[in-house]
């Protein structure tokens, strides 16, 4: 979907993936919800976001939330699987500001 709907992207170096720490210090939220899969191609990109998070001068908070042994959109191929209802739960609590 991304070379679709980018196909002038230059990769995982792209700013649109790959957002540099500046910008990520000007997030306008207080709190993020990451979600990654471990056998997903971009599961590196997603753990690399976190470090700039961290190093960014960002002031929120974030939780990162990695789903062992699965594949990007797990959740989507079976969604009644205990990780994807889990998944969903997860991301209505945090919605919710539970």
């Amino acid at each position: 979907m991304w070379l679709y709907m980018c196909p002038d992207n230059r990769g995982l170096d792209d700013p649109r993936i790959n957002t540099p720490v500046e910008d990520i210090a000007r997030l306008g939220c207080e709190k993020a919800l990451i979600f990654l899969a471990e056998k997903d191609h971009l599961n590196s990109v997603g753990k690399n976001y976190c470090e700039k998070l961290k190093k960014s001068e960002w002031k929120g908070s974030f939780e990162l939330v990695e789903n062992e042994k699965e594949e990007n959109c797990f959740h989507l191929h079976n969604p009644d699987h205990d990780k994807a209802l889990e998944l969903k739960r997860k991301f209505v609590s945090f919605l919710k500001q539970e």
